[in-house]
């Protein structure tokens, strides 16, 4: 037995993620916060208060990036009118985050919309492409010397198909046509925000965060028929976007078998190993997806990838196990320079509300007290090293 190191490319990034309805607290005036029928964040982690004291912990770990939203809600409260106090208050994030030597990541949709958004019929309205591409361009002009990465959406895929297509996220619609016509606006919107933002600054680096899984079908047929629809809804979204790198998403590997009866239409296993949420833990799912977008000919930046793991009794090896499936495709071609882990502290989870512990650090919603866990030690060493440690025979 022998100890192999895994180094990775000189000036990978290191980090975590977070978005702000999930973090931050006291935000009111987004759809999520005044629906009555899912779970409201409330203070959440209060980060928008206490983010030197995150953004602290995230240095001592040895990160060297670190991902977050915008609130749109908070920017632009109401149409046309842009608070100046809350620009100043990203300012001031995003200012101790450069000031300490870090690389910015920010997304400027994550999931949730004002509430006037929301009344004028969200992003099933075209106006709304407008009035996203209104505040991109004010979040730009107030923000951009302090952003080294933009992500203009996150998981465009994702929230067309919670919100109007299962109908478990706001505006809770179900419908066939639909959940493709908000898709579609969503990338309009990517692709607007793109050249706003390169007007503002040709160098800039811009993409959005696509959630994408790996699947392989049970049988041939119809099974292979059913991934090959999945990967073009995914695929296709960068085919007729423009980006200057890739913002990739990871959790999901299944198992796909199509099973026509009166109760289901498909069946998906997940794999032997799962975590605390029901999703499999499959290392080389992230290896495959990672190839498959080698093509693109793009920087690619693991925006999400973690654990639900309250008793952190896994965490430390699922990094290690993902992240050699990482260097594994760097090896193999693919052009990945950074990796941002989700998340750096246990937060809202949507419809779930606090149910799941996917943070680096513990957060006690009661007193707010942050505890580093055992696995973002694990962690810091391998951003301090850029390195992972493996045995071999």
């Amino acid at each position: 037995m022998r100890n192999k190191i895994l180094k990775f490319p000189e000036g990978f990034l290191w980090g975590a993620s977070t978005s702000s309805y999930q973090v931050e607290g006291g935000i009111s005036n987004n759809d999520w916060a005044v629906s009555e029928r899912v779970p409201k964040a409330g203070l959440a982690c209060d980060t928008y208060n206490r983010y030197p004291e995150d953004f602290a912990i995230a240095k001592y770990l040895h990160h060297n990036a670190h991902r977050l939203s915008l609130e749109w809600a908070r920017i632009e409260p109401e149409k046309g009118h842009f608070d100046e106090d809350a620009l100043y208050h990203y300012h001031s994030m995003l200012s101790f985050l450069k000031d300490n030597g870090f690389k910015t990541f920010v997304t400027l949709h994550h999931f949730t919309n004002p509430v006037w958004v929301a009344n004028q019929g969200g992003w099933a309205n075209s106006k709304t492409t407008k009035d996203f591409c209104e505040y991109v361009s004010k979040a730009v002009q107030s923000l951009g010397q302090l952003v080294d990465f933009w992500i203009t959406v996150n998981e465009p895929k994702m929230y067309a198909g919670m919100a109007y297509a299962q109908g478990i996220w706001p505006p809770f619609q179900k419908g066939f046509l639909k959940p493709k016509k908000v898709y579609d606006s969503l990338l309009t919107a990517h692709n607007q925000a793109y050249d706003i933002i390169h007007a503002y600054d040709p160098e800039a680096q811009v993409g959005f965060s696509q959630n994408i899984a790996w699947s392989e079908a049970k049988h041939k047929g119809l099974d292979r028929l059913a991934i090959q629809f999945a990967d073009w809804l995914s695929y296709s979204a960068l085919d007729k976007t423009r980006h200057d790198f890739i913002g990739l998403n990871h959790y999901m590997y299944y198992r796909v078998h199509l099973a026509f009866s009166w109760r289901h239409y498909l069946n998906i296993s997940r794999g032997e190993k799962l975590t605390e949420r029901g999703w499999a833990i499959h290392p080389d799912a992230l290896y495959y997806v990672l190839m498959k977008l080698k093509k693109y000919r793009k920087p690619i930046y693991i925006t999400e990838n973690g654990i639900a793991d309250r008793t952190d009794r896994y965490r430390t090896s699922y990094i290690h196990d993902y992240l050699r499936a990482v260097h594994r495709a760097i090896q193999d071609g693919a052009d990945v320079r950074g990796y941002l882990h989700w998340s750096l502290l246990d937060n809202f989870e949507w419809e779930d509300g606090y149910k799941w512990k996917f943070g680096l650090v513990e957060v006690d919603f009661k007193t707010q007290k942050r505890t580093i866990r055992e696995s973002a030690f694990a962690y810091s060493h391998i951003c301090q090293d850029n390195a992972i440690e493996i045995t071999s025979n």
